[in-house]
């Protein structure tokens, strides 16, 4: 039985702690405090809490120093995308599979990110950092502003979940995205943002998440999804789609594209989840994690191609290597989630449709965010979504039919 220790499980983060029991690993899983009071599904799984924050390297360290002597471990996994810096840290000190250090900064933090693909050659937007710890920031974003085209995208450069990104169409309104970043406060996971924003060329065109795994080969790509995106000025999903994508120009050049992005950033182990948009140049990365994908696509890779990531994420850090993956046509089918969306509406009374659209053909999981008489949060991140389906078939575009069917039916008052 190995010991696996996985750092502040969230989200998809929660599959890798299933899988783990399942595979009969004796599971810990480190969870900062304020993680503890909220439920949590990963520390009712696990064997083991190890109650520290995942972001305090030093203490974090001495924690698992202390683990590690009352029984070895074997593996250190991010649960998240935040911990993927301090999984890099473990695994080195413990002698144990995982990213090089430099690398797993690159990948968490988005300005060291566009910096290593300017170095190395590879199309990127054009970016601009600005620190908001300075009194001249505002200055620093109009100079910024005006080196790039408008309108331009605002970010801050460590936080998740398109929390707090922007779509700016003037000096203005980049002014107040950054002085929104400037002010913020801790987000759902008790991040503070660092005082770092990223001013960014603005990428237009058909996006794509690409996930996969370092297989003995290199990188093999599991899933070119396409994404269903939401209203402008915010970056939210509105939804997924998961089908097998066969040997295509589109595929073969982000695929081309996604090596040199990997081999850039120095990912050498686990797993991957990249964006990119299609320009008419070629693809551009919006951004790579070194982690699981989140809004359920796990879910969606393993109904439509029928691969575990999380499985194969926590074997990859157990040391244990996975082939290249091989796709199968017969066996392949689409898998869709979309998100309910309602931009505007602070809360409701009463929701009607719901069960109508959850006994359509396809269906295979739901859900509601919010119960009635909840505040629900504004759409401008993935807090705001009202609630989700899951549907699966063999023709993605019946799919897709039977979603916006089943999102029209879904009435909120």
């Amino acid at each position: 039985m190995s010991h696996v220790l996985i750092l502040g499980p969230a989200s998809a983060g929660n599959l890798l702690v299933t899988h783990a029991k399942e595979a009969g690993h004796h599971v810990t899983v480190a969870l900062a405090p304020s993680q503890e009071q909220r439920p949590n599904l990963a520390e009712h799984l696990a064997d083991d809490v190890l109650s520290v924050n995942p972001l305090d390297h030093e203490a974090l360290a001495a924690a698992v120093d202390r683990l590690h002597q009352q029984r070895p471990v074997d593996a250190v996994v991010p649960g998240f995308e935040y911990s993927v810096p301090s999984a890099a840290i473990l695994a080195a000190r413990l002698g144990l599979p995982g990213l090089p250090v430099d690398a797993a900064n690159k990948l968490r933090h988005k300005h060291l990110m566009r910096d290593a693909l300017d170095r190395a050659g590879i199309r990127s937007a054009r970016h601009r950092v600005v620190h908001t710890d300075r009194p001249d920031w505002r200055s620093v974003v109009e100079t910024a502003v005006g080196d790039l085209p408008l309108p331009c995208v605002v970010k801050p450069v460590d936080l998740g979940g398109s929390v707090m990104v922007r779509l700016a169409h003037t000096m203005e309104e980049a002014v107040l995205a950054v002085g929104d970043i400037a002010n913020a406060g801790p987000d759902a996971y008790g991040l503070t943002p660092r005082p770092l924003a990223l001013i960014e060329e603005f990428i237009t065109g058909p996006e794509f998440s690409v996930e996969g795994y370092i297989a003995p080969d290199g990188p093999s790509i599991v899933s070119i999804t396409r994404k269903l995106l939401g209203d402008e000025p915010y970056f939210v999903e509105r939804g997924h789609v998961v089908e097998l994508l066969q040997d295509t120009t589109l595929g073969a050049s982000i695929r081309t594209y996604t090596a040199n992005v990997i081999k850039a950033l120095g990912l050498t182990t686990g797993v991957f989840h990249g964006e990119v948009r299609i320009t008419a140049q070629g693809p551009v990365l919006m951004e790579m994690g070194a982690r699981l994908p989140g809004d359920h696509i796990c879910e969606l890779i393993e109904l439509a191609l029928g691969v575990d990531l999380a499985a194969v994420f926590v074997d990859a850090l157990l040391g244990r290597e996975t082939p290249a993956y091989r796709p199968d046509p017969a066996s392949a089918r689409a898998a869709v989630i979309r998100f309910l969306l309602r931009p505007g509406l602070a809360g409701y009374s009463t929701v009607t449709g719901f069960d109508e659209a959850q006994a359509l053909d396809g269906h295979v999981d739901s859900a509601l965010a919010y119960a009635p008489g909840q505040p629900v949060p504004s759409a401008a991140d993935f807090s705001g979504r009202l609630g989700w389906f899951i549907f699966t078939a063999t023709d993605a575009l019946a799919l897709e039919a039977a979603l916006d069917k089943a999102d029209q039916m879904v009435e909120f008052a």
